[in-house]
């Protein structure tokens, strides 16, 4: 049976399903609002992602030494990432994030995202 991901869902199963998005962003050169992700994954305005899953996904690449993927979600006024999320604001870790091979990973578990997320 095929599972969905629901609007209850814990944060560390939004950032595994984010994380998907985000690195074929990567892959794609792209980047996205904060406003344009929550309306992608059906949880409505940007402002809950910062603290939940995204922070998540950020704590996981610091331990891991890997690039910061959050980078790609930005404020639509300042096309930079908030400041809740911990990435620096350049447009070098952008190109870092951009050419590290993502696919050739194997996507963390809602388990990995908990526990990085304990550590942080």
């Amino acid at each position: 049976m095929v599972k969905r991901y629901g609007r209850q869902d814990r944060h560390e199963v939004r950032a595994q399903q984010i994380w998907q998005i985000l690195i074929s962003l990567a892959h794609n050169r792209q980047i996205i609002t904060y406003k344009m992700l929550a309306d992608l994954i059906g949880i409505g305005g940007g402002g809950v992602l910062g603290n939940g899953p995204l922070a998540r996904i950020a704590y996981y690449c610091i331990q891991n030494q890997l690039p910061p993927l959050t980078s790609l979600v930005v404020n639509k006024k300042t096309g930079l990432p908030g400041n809740g999320i911990p990435v620096k604001k350049s447009a070098t870790q952008r190109e870092d994030v951009f050419n590290f091979d993502w696919f050739g990973i194997v996507p963390p578990t809602p388990d990995q995202f908990h526990q990085a997320n304990s550590e942080a």
